[in-house]
């Protein structure tokens, strides 16, 4: 099972991560929730053995998927 993260900066100007997610795609709804719901500025997603996704792709990922 690989564990991936969503790195993100919150509401109150903090550095935060998110718990782990048991895949990517569910990292990627995580980080979708968090920023509609929060209104938080995502950084990247971690991932297993280094594996990184930048904040850009996200983005373009959350905005193609807003629902």
């Amino acid at each position: 099972m690989s564990n991936w993260k969503v790195l993100y900066r919150d509401h109150f100007d903090q550095d935060r991560s998110s718990r782990a997610k048991p895949s990517k795609e569910a990292a990627l709804q995580q980080a979708r929730d968090l920023y509609r719901n929060h209104r938080a500025q995502i950084y990247r997603l971690e991932g297993p053995n280094g594996q990184i996704v930048p904040g850009g792709r996200v983005m373009s990922w959350v905005q193609a998927n807003r629902w």
